[in-house]
């Protein structure tokens, strides 16, 4: 029992509920189904940018460009939203996973500082995003708001955006765990060196890694935008904080090698 309370995961769980239970007392209708619904529903975007971002943490390195690709994927899925829902997030997803695998390949053939790289690319996608808008807010036809009613559906506490956050924490939280690339993703952030003498590859999970970071930013930005209804060049500005710091609190090591998806949903909760 001592050890169980000594761990970091199973203290922020229990801060987690100690604040939703001080919460609950003082606030009338915190604890109510419309509330939770609230949170989850708020946490989704932050969760899932979380997800991908942390996988990169994992891996020794930071992805700066979450943010620039988020609004960009937003702008894409706005834009196409005309051809239906499926069209829109693959046509605005694929791009950044795309882009992910050639700026994870960059940063592992170049050797360079990730921070170095991905704030450059941070600059230059978000120019990106301006150019696609023509500095300009772009908003879903009358015919497709249907579409950020249906991403606002509640079923139960949850709604299919916040469904699909727990999906993704869920899924990547077992990849990393029991497949043989989640393995080297945590050994090469554990111990780059060691890895490397160890005979680990070096360039497939930096790879693997800065694809999950732009695909989920993308999936996440586009899905967002999609259920506002509108999407701007220069929003998520400060997205990549919250998403670090969710990552941090959820136990993630800033040295990379250590942490739970679990525990990333504990800090977007935190938040």
């Amino acid at each position: 029992m001592r050890h169980l309370f000594q761990d970091s995961l199973v203290q922020r769980l229990a801060l987690v509920a100690l604040i939703f239970a001080v919460f609950s007392l003082g606030v009338p209708n915190f604890a109510s189904a419309g509330n939770a619904y609230s949170i989850l529903e708020s946490c989704a975007l932050l969760g899932i940018i979380a997800a991908g971002l942390s996988v990169t943490m994992l891996a020794g390195e930071l992805d700066l460009s979450v943010g620039s690709v988020a609004a960009c994927a937003g702008l894409v899925a706005i834009s196409l939203s005309g051809y239906g829902f499926v069209v829109a997030v693959i046509a605005a997803v694929v791009p950044c996973v795309i882009y992910g695998i050639l700026q994870g390949y960059a940063i592992a053939r170049l050797q360079i500082s990730s921070l170095v790289f991905t704030l450059g690319t941070f600059i230059g996608i978000r120019g990106l995003a301006y150019i696609i808008s023509n500095e300009k807010t772009l908003t879903l036809a009358m015919s497709d708001l249907w579409i950020a009613t249906a991403l606002r559906a509640r079923i139960a506490i949850f709604s299919p955006f916040s469904l699909l956050m727990i999906a993704v924490l869920v899924l990547f939280g077992l990849f990393l765990r029991y497949t043989r690339m989640g393995r080297e993703v945590y050994a090469i952030g554990g111990a780059r060196k060691e890895s490397r003498a160890a005979g680990i590859p070096q360039v497939r999970p930096l790879v693997f890694s800065f694809a999950c970071s732009a695909g989920l930013a993308g999936l996440a930005g586009a899905l967002a935008a999609l259920r506002g209804g509108s999407a701007t060049p220069g929003s998520y500005e400060n997205l990549l904080l919250a998403a670090v710091a969710a990552a941090l609190i959820g136990g993630i090591s800033v040295y990379g090698g250590r942490g739970k998806m679990l525990g990333v949903f504990v800090g977007v909760l935190t938040l």
